[in-house]
Order: C-alpha cells, then sequence, then structure tokens
C-alpha cells in the first residue's frame, strides 16, 4: 500500500481541468489535507474567542426558573399536523412560580405551530419570557452569557 502526498494548498481550485487529468492518471484519490493535520486536544491553551453568545430563549427560561428557585419549565407537544413529510407542530411550555407566601402560580403558554420541535418548543419559552419580562421577573435579563 502506496501513500500519496496531500495536494499542495496553492495548486486546489486553480485549475479544475488539470486536477481531472491528474486524477485520471493517479487513480488513488490524495486524501484532504485536513486529514494530516494534528488532532484536537482539551488543553487549556484552546482558543475559543471570548465574548458574548447569545442564548435561546428556553436556555433564558431555565436560567430564570434556576435563579427564582422554581422547578424547572416543561414542553409539552399540544398538537401535530400536517403530513409525514410537512408536518408541523405546537407546543405547549408551562413554569410554576412559587412565591414567598407560599401561594403558587402557574404560567403557560403555547407557541405558534414550526415546522421543527425545536423551533416550536423555542416559540412557546418566546411567550413565557415575554410575560415574565412584563411582571418584571427577570431583574437583569441575561441574554448574553461569556465563555469561560
Amino acid at each position: 500500500m502506496s501513500l500519496v502526498p496531500p495536494v499542495p494548498p496553492s495548486s486546489i481550485g486553480e485549475d479544475d481541468d488539470n486536477n481531472r487529468s491528474s486524477n485520471i492518471n493517479n487513480p488513488t484519490p490524495s486524501p484532504p489535507s485536513s486529514l494530516h493535520s494534528h488532532p484536537i486536544t482539551s488543553s487549556s491553551s484552546s482558543s475559543i474567542p471570548p465574548g458574548p453568545v447569545k442564548l435561546t430563549a428556553r436556555s433564558c427560561l431555565y436560567e430564570i426558573c434556576a435563579q427564582s428557585h422554581w422547578n424547572p419549565p416543561v414542553f409539552d407537544c399540544c398538537n401535530e399536523q400536517g403530513p409525514c413529510n410537512l408536518r408541523s407542530f405546537t407546543y405547549k411550555a408551562s413554569i410554576e412560580m412559587k412565591e414567598g407566601s407560599g401561594s403558587k402560580l402557574v404560567v403557560e403558554c403555547i407557541g405558534k405551530p414550526k415546522f421543527s420541535k425545536k423551533s416550536a418548543a423555542e416559540s412557546a419559552a418566546e411567550g413565557i419570557l415575554w410575560y415574565l419580562v412584563h411582571l418584571g421577573y427577570p431583574k437583569k435579563p441575561n441574554r448574553f452569557k461569556k465563555l469561560r
């Protein structure tokens, strides 16, 4: 078994006709240069760009519930419509807010019908977040989170 050296980066994409003719003469294709690179290791010197990362509505809702010492939100699929290739999903999100006097308030929101379960749950979470913001619950809305 013979190994074929990788194609130098300067010749990639320059002339497709030359590359096609070289592939005809050389029956074994050369591996991409990414296969010859070093493996990724988990070290402290990895370069993760610092800065804010936008959180989803569901993750914000989970954070608000955790900070307020409430139970985590519950997401239920309440409706599926359409044929298999064009199905739409409607999700309902609910949270149970515990007040200081022991009273409980349940907030439920039904999201818009979406073509994926993930985006349908996201729509329901956005509805609850809208309600919580208007009640003044997230004192400082933490829509951005810094990476460590």
